[in-house]
């Protein structure tokens, strides 16, 4: 692995090789330019997740509490053709918002739950239930994903760009490769005629 880590470096820089075409100095030239850029787009990529994370972080103050619901009913079980199965399904609850009122609704009930079961909600000041807040590890971890998801989009973007710049580049080889070996075809015909 290090000797064609070696032989690419080799290949790509710069020096004053004689035997260097223009096209591989332009290539040369093009993957740096790209390695730059994507280099360059650390910096917005983590501005963006820093962003994502500020921008998420009110959701942890915003008044959500955990209250104890008690369930009315017995868990549903679903009804298979051979018999019961128990899961979590919504099942009526009744639980206390923080101001003190009375409210019912459904609520994820575990399997088998029986009524009087107490469970577990997150409701918003109102006494609405909502999801769980999430946790500051959460948070960074969104942000630090986004930020690794917008390199990675400025790498496989550079990426892409480069090999079609290569693709280019390489079309016009095979056409001065096919023009020499044409000459050189054409200098063997007189030779052999004279």
């Amino acid at each position: 692995m290090t000797e064609s880590v070696m032989r690419w470096v080799r290949r790509h820089r710069p020096d004053g090789n004689p035997l260097r075409r223009r096209s591989d100095r332009l290539e040369s030239a093009a993957l740096l330019v790209t390695v730059v850029l994507v280099l360059l787009s650390v910096w917005p990529a983590a501005a963006a997740g820093r962003q994502s994370y500020e921008h998420a972080l009110p959701a942890l103050g915003d008044g959500r509490r955990e209250v104890v619901a008690t369930l009315l009913a017995d868990a549903p079980v679903t009804r298979l053709s051979f018999g019961e199965a128990p899961r979590g399904e919504p099942a009526p609850a009744r639980w206390t918002t923080p101001s003190g009122l009375e409210r019912t609704g459904r609520v994820m009930a575990p399997p088998l739950a029986r009524a009087g079961t107490e469970v577990r909600i997150w409701v918003d000041p109102g006494g609405r239930r909502v999801g769980a807040p999430p946790s500051p590890g959460d948070l960074r971890v969104t942000a630090v994903a986004t930020a690794l998801l917008l390199v990675l989009v400025a790498a496989v973007v550079g990426g892409l760009g480069f090999a079609g710049f290569r693709l280019l580049l390489d079309r016009g080889r095979y056409r001065e490769w096919e023009a020499a070996w044409s000459l050189a075809d054409a200098r063997w015909r007189r030779r052999r005629s004279s």
